[in-house]
């Protein structure tokens, strides 16, 4: 996906670039299909098919494409052979095609765009609470490819420039379910309210929703009391067993970049448990 955006940036800047795109693979090759690799002016600007002769060899087409202008597919026989003989002893056979892409071609600035949102893993992360710790998350959440939600009630800590990367920020009550109606199977809630009384009302809404995974920050005391406040609200043990707190992985963090560091890790053991996403 970044090679996509990589992609967008570079052509809108009126610059050329080639994707190199490995095609089809077969035998004991270090790269596999799907793996892609761009090279513009400068050399490789993004991406890897799997480094050694292949990749080497390949860097030198592509910048022979940007000479050129021209579209190319070539095949790599990793054995002593008469096409491309790359003098590898592993054993296999490499297609890969070399695609031009021309700068400030609106047609093709199109498509990347197009391909960087079709592979957007699907499911968005809705942060309830935008505090330090929330304001730690959303960068390194977003370096990860998670798309990220901010939703607040106070407006001092609901300001875009809080959360660089963030798709959005959302002033709202927590109490108010149309603040949750969005929220699908594929989501992620995370919550980091302020206190108790924000945390009860966060979790019994997010409870009536499908979301994937609800984690609450907060000590064991904390999440007692507000436990014992949705059990007399009528939620049952299986309903809390949906929610994991404290929040995050095991890794004895204490600061804010390092809960948000735990947390992304807690987000990406689960997205990988589910499955990435579109292909």
């Amino acid at each position: 996906m970044e090679v996509f955006r990589l992609i967008e940036r570079i052509l809108s800047a009126g610059e050329s670039a080639v994707l190199v795109t490995i095609e089809a693979s077969s035998g004991s090759v270090p790269c596999s299909a799907g793996a892609m690799m761009l090279v513009a002016a400068q050399g490789r600007a993004a991406g890897t098919i799997g480094g050694g002769a292949v990749e080497y060899r390949s860097e030198q087409i592509a910048r022979e494409a940007l000479q050129t202008g021209q579209s190319r597919v070539e095949r790599f026989l990793l054995r002593p052979n008469e096409v491309q003989d790359l003098g590898m002893v592993c054993g296999g056979e490499v297609q890969v095609s070399f695609r031009y892409l021309s700068g400030n071609d609106e047609a093709s600035i199109a498509w990347a765009r197009q391909e960087a949102e079709r592979l957007l893993p699907p499911g968005r992360v809705y942060i309830f609470g935008g505090g330090h710790v929330s304001q730690a998350l959303v960068p390194v959440l977003k370096a990860v490819d998670f798309r990220c939600v901010v939703l607040e009630d106070r407006e001092d800590f609901c300001r875009p420039e809080l959360f660089p990367g963030a798709e959005e920020t959302r002033l709202i009550q927590n109490d108010d379910p149309t603040a949750y109606r969005e929220i699908t199977a594929e989501d992620y809630v995370v919550v980091m309210t302020r206190g108790h009384k924000d945390d009860l009302a966060v979790q019994a809404q997010a409870l009536k929703t499908p979301a994937r995974y609800i984690g609450v920050i907060g000590s064991r005391r904390k999440t007692a009391a507000v436990f014992a406040k949705l059990r007399e609200m009528g939620y049952t043990d299986n309903d809390l067993a949906r929610i994991t707190t404290p929040i995050g992985l095991d890794i004895k963090a204490e600061t804010p970049a390092e809960i948000a560091v735990s947390v992304a890790a807690q987000l990406i053991l689960i997205r990988a448990e589910n499955g990435r996403g579109r292909t």
